[in-house]
């Protein structure tokens, strides 16, 4: 028990000074008993074995990431906590299978489409902070969201107001919020 931990702390050490993961780090990490949570925040890329097999780690950060594949999201999906702060842009399929997460966190996005508002909508708790602005009907299907984070927002309307007092637990930063009547 002690060694398995020990291991991991060397492993880790080994991709944070490197930058860089190979496929038998993260066999280890998906096997692991003691690794339920793991932060990889230094990694600018993984290949889809790496994904796959970190997948099975219920909370993920890979905050480094710039891009993921389709493949990547798909295999996300099944993590119940992951972070993606890097990501500029996802597309609607990719928005479609991280909606199965039970936490996402995606702060880098600064714009996203109404079809991937819709797909997120399934995600209990979602962590959009690097939108400036929604749409009307984006603000309808984020409503359905238990746990939503909008502190980028610059202006909010009153419809947009409306929809989203239907979130169960909603943060939006005050201090460069102006709604718009």
């Amino acid at each position: 028990i002690h060694q398995e931990k020990a291991l991991a702390e060397k492993l880790l050490h080994q991709i944070h000074s490197r930058g860089v993961i190979t496929d038998h780090q993260a066999e280890f990490f998906s096997k692991s008993l003691f690794v339920n949570s793991i932060e990889l925040n230094n990694l600018t890329s993984i290949t889809d074995r790496q994904a796959k097999l970190l997948s099975k780690v219920s909370r993920i950060e890979v905050n480094g990431l710039t891009s993921i594949t389709e493949k990547q999201a798909d295999l996300f999906s099944s993590c119940f906590w992951l972070e993606l702060n890097s990501l500029t842009s996802l597309s609607d399929s990719q928005a479609e299978s991280l909606s199965k997460v039970g936490n996402l966190i995606v702060e880098g996005l600064t714009s996203i489409s109404n079809a991937q508002a819709e797909s997120f909508s399934k995600t209990p708790a979602l962590f959009l902070s690097g939108l400036t602005s929604i749409t009307d009907q984006q603000a309808k299907s984020l409503s359905k969201v238990e746990e939503l984070y909008l502190n980028g927002l610059t202006s909010i309307t009153d419809k947009q107001a409306e929809s989203l007092s239907k979130v169960g637990n909603l943060k939006i930063s005050e201090e460069n919020l102006s709604i718009n009547c």
